[in-house]
């Protein structure tokens, strides 16, 4: 089995692969209600118990949180002698990287598009652009040109984050469920809250999905994931697939397919 793991600012995702096949998912929250991301012995007991006694032959690793990168590495090595890659932009790549600034692209980004290239931009008679929308704690969007050619993206505020920066900087405005109202003008200082966040998500990842496919030489086809990725399929009409797993799945491919 091949263990991937996607580490991100509020919560670690794993997936155990048997070959390509995505058998079992687990999250373990690392915000103020989880573990605590920078200690080996939590992530240690944490693993275990998700795993049990699962036979590891390879660990794929894509964090963007580098305390929490080595208390997990550290925890691994406690746990199993797999081999642990980290999915890394000098790795082999499904594609050109034209990014001008390589060190910083997160290697979640790097593993979702990854993934949304290869599941989807080659599968046809002829390749296709891919735009590639993660909507979690941030939402980041990638580019991959038909021509096999990763161009960069966008990153913007997720809606927890949003919904932090009104609250805390702000005298008055109060904390509020992110829920998405039923009608866009609120008719209370809830729901209008609410309706500038959620419908402010939705039309926001709609403006931009339009603003990058005029970028693109043909229409590109646009995969949607990350925690509100359901919520925006069911208001896009611009959306291919919702997949909840690319990252996953792309640090699977980078980690065990070979790549030209």
């Amino acid at each position: 089995m091949l263990l991937a793991l996607d580490i991100g600012n509020s919560a670690a995702k794993g997936g155990l692969f048997d070959g390509p096949d995505l058998t079992h998912v687990f999250t373990v929250s690392t915000d103020a209600n989880g573990i605590d991301a920078s200690d080996p012995d939590a992530w240690a007991d944490t693993l275990h118990s998700h795993l049990h006694d699962t036979s590891l032959r390879r660990i794929g690793l894509a964090s963007v949180v580098p305390t929490a990168t080595e208390a997990i590495t550290d925890a691994l090595r406690r746990i199993s002698d797999a081999p642990i890659v980290q999915v890394r932009p000098t790795m082999p790549l499904p594609f050109t990287l034209a990014y001008e600034t390589p060190d910083t692209l997160g290697t979640d980004r790097l593993a979702a598009a990854a993934a949304g290239w290869v599941r989807h931009g080659t599968i046809a008679s002829s390749p296709q652009s891919v735009v590639v929308v993660d909507a979690g704690t941030a939402v980041t969007c990638e580019v991959v040109h038909r021509d096999g050619i990763y161009l960069g993206g966008v990153i913007g505020a997720g809606p927890a984050l949003v919904r932090q920066a009104l609250t805390n900087g702000t005298a008055q405005l109060p904390d509020v469920p992110l829920a998405l109202p039923n009608e866009p003008v609120g008719r209370s200082t809830q729901s209008a809250l609410q309706s500038g966040i959620m419908w402010g998500l939705v039309d926001s990842v709609h403006g931009m999905i339009d603003r990058l496919a005029g970028t693109l030489p043909d229409s590109p086809h646009v995969v949607l994931t990350g925690g509100w990725g359901s919520l925006l399929s069911d208001h896009l009409d611009r959306v291919d697939h919702n997949a909840p797993h690319l990252v996953l799945e792309g640090v699977r491919i980078l980690v065990t397919e070979k790549l030209d």
